[in-house]
């Protein structure tokens, strides 16, 4: 965490020698960084990350860098996004729109999938923890895999390493239609209008990624430490693994639903809910946020008293 906080503080201090003598810029620069946090907090990100670090650890695998990979990934395509629109300008805005929104379902399905097969993954992770609960073996490692679990093992392996996040953040990222960044898109297209050049403009989409990306690392970095401090208590490991799972579940539902909403009628009670809900995706990510760094506080104070 620590060269990723100095890097945030230099890309701050970029923006501010650059925009200094300019308020409205720099106050800019400061919603951008802001709407790089906020995004950070969107709900399937939180899941993907969540779900990622506790398959990483049943493969004994490294995960604190799982969000720094995945938050990266994301931002590739929003700096790209940025730089397109302020190359291409007014003339080619309506092809830009297009691409946004097959690329906007693109990158959903992607979210969808994703997030369905590393719920299934992390369910096996969860029936192994649920027997070896009622056989009262409450001690690592973990059962060898069987059935379903054998045989989602070699898909496992190639989704729990840090840097494998890099592309699924990628995918992610072209479904660029959320609130945060249509706003970040906002802020570089008027600027653009305002003659500001084009690599002071792409100042905003670094501290965009500068914000995101602490946060997502924070993020896996918390639940990384939360799992290991789980890992030897069973209701505690069980818990935090059915959480995950129901998490990225209820996530790609969600998403499901808002995909396939055209097409099911008579069920508007459904797709109101399912829009609803992610529309406000960044206040579920960030309550399940809260919700793990308290965990960590509950079960950090509880080894203290451990050890004392």
């Amino acid at each position: 965490m620590g060269p990723l906080v100095a890097a945030n503080a230099l890309a701050w201090l970029l923006a501010f020698t650059l925009f200094h003598a300019n308020t409205l810029l720099l106050g800019a620069a400061a919603l951008a960084y802001g709407l790089g946090l906020r995004h950070a907090l969107d709900a399937d990100h939180i899941a993907v990350i969540d779900n990622v670090t506790r398959a990483a650890l049943r493969e004994n695998r490294e995960a604190r860098a799982a969000g720094l990979f995945f938050s990266l990934g994301h931002s590739t395509i929003v700096c790209l996004a940025t730089l397109v629109i302020v190359l291409a300008g007014q003339p080619y805005r309506t092809q830009i729109d297009t691409f946004a929104t097959q690329g906007g379902l693109f990158g959903t399905w992607i979210s969808v999938l994703f997030l369905i097969v590393i719920a299934t993954l992390n369910a096996t992770t969860l029936h192994d923890l649920w027997r070896r609960r009622r056989s009262a073996e409450t001690t690592y490692p973990e059962m060898p895999p069987r059935g379903l679990s054998r045989l989602l093992a070699p898909v496992l392996r190639q989704v729990s390493v840090s840097w494998h996040l890099y592309p699924v953040g990628f995918l992610f990222g072209l479904g660029f239609d959320t609130a945060s960044e249509i706003s970040l898109l906002g802020i570089s297209t008027v600027q653009t209008q305002h003659g500001l050049p084009i690599w002071q403009i792409m100042i905003f989409p670094l501290l965009f990624t500068s914000g995101m990306a602490l946060l997502d690392t924070a993020d896996s970095v918390l639940m990384h430490g939360l799992y290991r401090r789980a890992g030897r208590r069973a209701n505690w490991n069980l818990t935090l693994t059915a959480v995950s799972v129901l998490l990225a579940l209820a996530i790609a539902g969600i998403e499901l639903v808002n995909l396939l909403a055209d097409h099911l009628p008579g069920l508007e009670t459904l797709t109101s809910l399912a829009s609803l809900l992610s529309d406000h995706f960044e206040l579920i990510g960030a309550a399940v946020f809260c919700a793990s760094v308290f965990g960590w506080l509950v079960l950090r104070s509880g080894r203290e008293e451990l050890a004392s």
